[in-house]
């Protein structure tokens, strides 16, 4: 007896080992990336080996204590790194978009190791800086490398998304141990989702007449902690860093602490950028010219330009509203009048929500460009809102790009022919699903539905189809790796279920062996784009002397760049300083101006552009005068002295 019970045993060890075996996925989607640990060290390594050209410095601390890391990559040669003209480049601001930080390190490494190698790196980094910021939200991006994987876009910063006071006490777990938090899908004829019967494999919402016993509910893998009713709806963290910027962050009450830049990683960006140092008297990083995103957004390989999405965000649930607890909610309802009363009509956003139409070619001729020097042709993007790229635009007033590293890619279909990885509108139905929950829709992203965003509207949609795609992505070159076939599964709550979706992380982020020859490409790229930055120049002063004592002294200033000096929306936001040129004469006794002002602003001079300034000055001959020329976004400072004769 004794025997037969160690016998059984070492049977059932065995056989829970085989079943570990068949649950773990054959490779962990991190193999290949860096977690903080070592991207920490990466980043100190490179400091440390190029310190001629490199500094690095975090720019605060994440609430579990994760320092945001910024490396500052500029050549020997020049002015200083902080009178350059200088790109930003910064990656991984959602969580799960780990392939972001992986190419903005490799960026760095590659302008570091091939200063003193290559004559292209050298030129532009003698005369730009790199701010390369890898990982803006290292919280959320370490849920990449735990052994459960959990694909979440926020970090991990504690929020009631309930709304029932109580923070994360309803996270998913991983039922069937196979190390994937995925979807559940339960038979309910209250259910609003049914098989797709093209692909069993997917889940579409459902039509009008669909049999009741063919109706689903899908819920994201777990159990119902709190009771209420819902699953997982409150998990950890947190707010999607990329929607927490302060341009189309939107006007509705988003719960306790949540507000545009609430978060610590958007402070430290912002502050990065705008902050005034009194010891420079100057705000030092106001010589970044432009931007350089790597996130789920695209204006690169998607239609150029920016056009701002409709910020959606989850309401309180009708139970917590009608049971009065919505005393926090009471400061919003002030003023907008009682059921039956008139309403005010609502106020007109302020905002712009588009590319100014001076500035399109500028986004087209870099989007033009990015598609021949890396070889994407497409890519799928959401509107933004709420992103860097917007307020990078529209507020901090620099042309800014996003680029989706890992995307559905298909070429155009024809002349006029909409790509379907372009920037488009959401129909009602799904701007309803998404104000649902960042949370609800970041889950439905692993069953049906384009990445990111919020199921589509009821039959066979676009997001749909997008996941049909990925599924024959996956079947034609993946050998049918990343996506959990439906299994079932006896649950506690729910009893009778099905377990299954996409992988976590599958369509963020690309296998290791494809990260070298983005990094490689988008290094030519971001080269490329420094080098576009507006160059002013002024000509050698020309003298005429027009009688006795009267001289005219004329000088031209010249863009020689590619990039107007400010964009249309700088000019607007009045947030890039103007270009300067000043006069100083030897001596105010015996020397005036007579025409033409001691300072002259000049607010853009487009590419291929030029500005004439002209003095007359009442002055004995033989004395001098100074001439200085200062575009902080523009190549910096010139000066020139001239004799008059």
């Amino acid at each position: 007896m004794k025997y037969f019970c160690r016998f059984s045993k070492t049977i059932s060890l065995i056989c829970l080992f085989c079943l570990t075996v068949i649950f773990l996925p054959a490779q962990a989607p991190s193999k290949g990336y860096h977690d903080y640990q070592a991207l920490t060290s990466a980043l100190k390594q490179i400091a440390s080996q190029y310190p001629d050209i490199t500094e690095l410095k975090s720019l605060g601390t994440t609430l579990k204590g994760k320092n945001i890391w910024m490396l500052q990559i500029s050549g020997t040669n020049g002015p200083s790194p902080l009178e350059k003209q200088a790109l930003l480049i910064c990656g991984n601001l959602e969580g799960d978009h780990v392939i972001g930080s992986e190419v903005a390190l490799g960026i760095a490494r590659h302008l570091a190791e091939n200063y003193a190698k290559d004559d292209q790196v050298k030129k532009v980094l003698d005369q730009r800086t790199f701010y390369i910021i890898p990982r803006l939200n290292p919280d959320g991006a370490e849920l990449f490398f735990k052994k459960v994987l959990h694909e979440q876009s926020a970090n991990l910063k504690p929020r009631d998304e309930d709304f029932d006071w109580i923070k994360d006490e309803d996270p998913p777990e991983d039922l069937n141990n196979d190390g994937l938090i995925t979807m559940m899908r339960v038979k309910d004829k209250e259910g609003g989702w049914t098989v797709d019967e093209k692909d069993p494999r997917l889940m579409k919402k459902k039509e009008d007449g669909t049999p009741l016993d063919k109706l689903y509910k899908l819920y994201p893998e777990g159990i119902d902690n709190d009771g209420d009713g819902n699953y997982n709806e409150d998990g950890i963290g947190g707010f999607n860093i990329n929607r927490n910027f302060p341009h189309n962050f939107g006007y509705d009450f988003k719960g306790l602490g949540v507000y545009p830049a609430s978060e610590v990683e958007t402070q430290y960006l912002i502050d990065f950028m705008t902050r005034y140092v009194p010891g420079l008297k100057t705000q030092p990083h106001k010589n970044i010219c432009g931007v350089l995103i790597f996130s789920k957004y695209d204006n690169l390989a998607a239609d150029p330009g920016i056009v701002c999405g409709t910020p959606t965000f989850p309401q309180p649930p009708q139970q917590v509203r009608d049971a009065g607890a919505g005393q926090m909610f009471m400061f919003f309802r002030r003023g907008r009048g009682e059921e039956g009363q008139e309403q005010l009509p609502p106020a007109r956003d302020p905002q712009q929500k588009k590319t100014l139409p001076a500035d399109e070619y500028l986004f087209k001729n870099v989007s033009d460009k990015y598609k021949e020097i890396t070889g994407i042709k497409s890519a799928h993007s959401e509107k933004p809102a709420g992103s860097m790229l917007e307020w990078a635009y529209f507020q901090f007033g620099v042309p800014s790009f996003s680029a989706n590293l890992w995307s559905l890619r298909e070429e155009e279909r024809g002349p006029g022919a909409k790509r379907p990885g372009a920037l488009s509108s959401p129909s009602q139905a799904q701007t309803q699903e998404a104000a649902a929950s960042d949370r609800r829709a970041m889950f439905m992203q692993m069953m049906g539905g384009a990445r990111g965003s919020a199921p589509g509207a009821a039959g066979r949609s676009a997001n749909t189809d997008t996941y049909k795609k990925w599924l024959d992505w996956i079947d034609k070159n993946n050998n049918g790796k990343g996506f959990v076939e439906w299994a079932p599964f006896e649950h506690e709550q729910l009893g009778e279920v099905e377990i299954g979706g996409f992988e976590p992380y599958f369509r963020v982020n690309p296998p290791a062996e494809k990260i070298p020859e983005l990094i490689k490409s988008h290094s030519d790229f971001a080269l490329y784009l420094a080098s576009q930055f507006a160059h002013i120049v002024m000509e050698k002063p020309r003298i005429k002397k027009l009688s006795s004592g009267l001289f005219e002294l004329k000088v031209t200033l010249h863009n020689k760049g590619k990039f107007p000096y400010v964009t249309a929306m700088g000019q607007r936001t009045r947030s890039i300083n103007s270009i300067l040129v000043e006069i100083t004469l030897e001596e105010d006794k015996n020397m005036s101006l007579f025409g033409g002002s001691r300072r002259v602003d000049t607010t853009n001079i487009e590419p291929g552009g030029e500005k004439e300034i002209t003095w007359l000055i009442l002055s004995p001959s033989g004395k001098k005068a100074d001439i200085r020329l200062w575009a902080r976004n523009g190549g910096g400072e010139t000066k020139e002295s001239v004799v008059l004769r």
